[in-house]
């Protein structure tokens, strides 16, 4: 029962009514969160794909720039005024030899003003150790600048270098790399990287962005360098990538305390990679509001659903705990009225009809109570009527027995002490007696049935009475029958050293009264059935002997008392009759003492 009463306290209405409402907002407020993770993404992936394209359309950009400017190296390589000043300069008149060098860098201007990101031109003519430039007329010296592109004449085509900070593209006279053959001139631009890095700083509208070439392989970068930890960030990173690896990309990088979105794609044809770069708070700045807004939101919906529940508290949990609790202290006896509640509303009409239930079950628990009372007084005396006659077959028998056998003397010892027994129980009419009496009433009886028996077969050993026990008031007749039971079907077959021993201890606020015998005749099956009849009790069953003691135990004491049996460690049987405390057993009730008033 108790654990039924566990279970059900497990799910009351208010969790109920909690979790049905979180089962319907839940699904809704996941959808929008779902939803917004979703844009999120979807965003974040098209602001990634038009970074992407931005830098595709750029890289191409500089790719055909750089394309158009190693075609015009090349074609100038073959001009005629250039190899006629590398080869037959010797030959040449003053006049001759000036327009020659004038129109060379009237050639190497148009290649420079034919894009915005070259910075200087120079044809060095190795022949004559002399530098003609775009912006300076003929040198006497070769130019320092030569030492940056100085390999090219050991390669076929343009080739593009890095030296001292700056970047050059360069082409030799075709057949300079064949063997024996004397390195005649090479063209060079200088790249122009301010404008260039002017242009990666334009190349996105997001503050605190920016785009960059790196090459990772040389360490050579340009463009915003601002920010020097991202550089080795992102240098880091496209060190580390597998060979195997895409090209392009984007990918969000962490740098100190800020987040960028990246995007990347690598030059084939120059080896470097255009990097574009905006902060994440930048790009995805709207969606971080959102996402706050969420969170917001998600807080007030917390704020919500904690003031729904305190408020489904206030207007059921507490009514029904209070209505939970009245009918507690109902099923406990106690019919209070509860207070009613200040809302109009369907518990103000329950807990009306509620305590005008408990009313109507004072008026009947006080008429039925006193109907229990009559039949139990009544059914009580029918009781200890009946125990009365069933002990006088017993004497009888005995008496006949001994005169039988003209055992005078027994015959006088046993008259008198059936005297003094048939005394005790005629004595008064008061159907309950001090505990003293009753175990003197039975050690009475042992003396009675030791003249029926040796005192070398059949011993009975009394424990003394705990103290304050003593003037306890229990119904009349309820050790005798088990000492009887003791000697009737426990020992009466055994011939020598049968053993009786009554035991009373206090234990728990309890006095328990026990008899158990060494007796050999008690079978699992017949303490089976003893301990069955004592816990079911039919209506239709007689009411002698241990039954009838347990049953005027509990109408005497409550159904918590009376007889328990199991067995001795003496091998027997063992009754135990449980009783309660002198306090509880001497005081009548008030209602009983108003039932005795009316002369019941």
């Amino acid at each position: 029962m108790k654990i039924f009463r566990k279970t059900q306290r497990r799910m009351t209405i208010l969790p109920k009514l909690i979790i049905a409402f979180l089962l319907v907002v839940a699904p809704i407020y996941g959808i929008g969160l779902w939803m917004n993770q979703l844009g999120e993404k979807s965003v974040r992936e098209e602001l990634s794909k038009s970074l992407q394209s931005r830098v595709d359309f750029y890289l191409s950009s500089l790719e055909a720039g750089n394309e158009q400017l190693s075609g015009l190296l090349q074609q100038y390589a073959m001009d005629k005024d250039i190899q006629h000043a590398a080869f037959i300069s010797n030959t040449m008149s003053i006049g001759t030899w000036t327009e020659t060098v004038q129109r060379i860098q009237d050639k190497l201007q148009q290649i420079k003003y034919s894009s915005l990101y070259i910075k200087n031109v120079s044809a060095h003519i190795l022949t004559l150790k002399r530098t003609i430039s775009s912006n300076e007329t003929i040198s006497d010296t070769i130019n320092p600048d030569y030492e940056a592109v100085a390999s090219v004449a050991k390669l076929r085509g343009v080739g593009n270098y890095y030296w001292k900070d700056r970047l050059f593209m360069a082409v030799a006279y075709p057949g300079s790399d064949l063997p024996n053959m004397k390195e005649t001139f090479a063209l060079s631009i200088e790249i122009n990287q301010e404008t260039m890095k002017q242009s990666l700083q334009n190349f996105t509208d997001y503050k605190n962005a920016g785009a960059m070439l790196v090459n990772p392989e040389n360490g050579w970068s340009l463009g915003n360098q601002a920010d020097e930890g991202l550089t080795k960030e992102l240098s880091d990173y496209l060190k580390s990538r597998p060979k195997d690896s895409a090209d392009e990309g984007y990918k969000q990088i962490s740098a100190g305390n800020s987040s960028y979105l990246v995007a990347y794609k690598r030059s084939a044809a120059f080896g470097y990679y255009l990097i574009a770069y905006v902060p994440s708070a930048e790009m995805l700045g709207p969606i971080y509001k959102y996402r706050l807004l969420l969170w917001l939101l998600s807080f007030v919906s917390l704020v919500f659903i904690v003031a729904y529940s305190y408020w489904l508290y206030q207007l059921i949990r507490k009514p029904l705990h209070r209505m939970i609790t009245g009918f507690r202290k109902v099923e406990a006896g106690m019919m209070d009225p509860i207070p009613m509640p200040k809302s109009r509303d369907e518990f103000h009409y329950l807990f009306q009809r509620f305590n005008m239930m408990t009313n109507n079950l004072k008026v009947l628990i006080q008429e039925v109570y006193e109907q229990k009372l009559r039949a139990q007084t009544s059914e009580l005396k029918q009781l200890q009527s009946q125990i009365n006659p069933h002990f006088l077959y017993n004497t009888y028998f005995i008496l006949y027995r001994l005169a039988k056998m003209h055992d005078n003397d027994s015959v006088i010892r046993f008259s008198q002490h059936l005297g003094e027994y048939f005394q005790y129980i005629t004595r008064n009419g008061s159907d309950d007696v001090p505990l003293d009496a009753e175990i003197k009433h039975s050690r009475s009886y042992v003396e009675i049935q030791s003249i029926r028996f040796a005192k070398s077969r059949i011993t009975v050993d009394f424990s003394e009475l705990p103290e304050g026990y003593g003037d306890m008031r229990v119904p009349r007749l309820i050790l005798q029958p088990f000492i009887e039971n003791a000697y009737q079907y426990g020992l009466e077959t055994k011939r020598r050293d049968g053993r009786i021993a009554v035991k009373m201890i206090e234990l728990e606020g309890q006095l328990l009264i026990s008899v158990e015998d060494n007796g050999e005749r008690l079978t699992n099956d017949d303490l089976q059935q003893l301990e069955a009849n004592l816990e079911k009790q039919r209506a239709d069953m007689e009411y002698t002997g241990m039954l009838n003691v347990h049953r005027r135990l509990q109408i005497r004491f409550g159904a918590e008392y009376g007889v328990s049996v199991d067995r001795s460690e003496m091998g027997g049987l063992k009754a135990t009759l449980r009783l309660p405390m002198p306090q509880s057993s001497g005081k009548p009730t008030e209602l009983e003492d108003t039932v005795d008033a009316k002369g019941v």
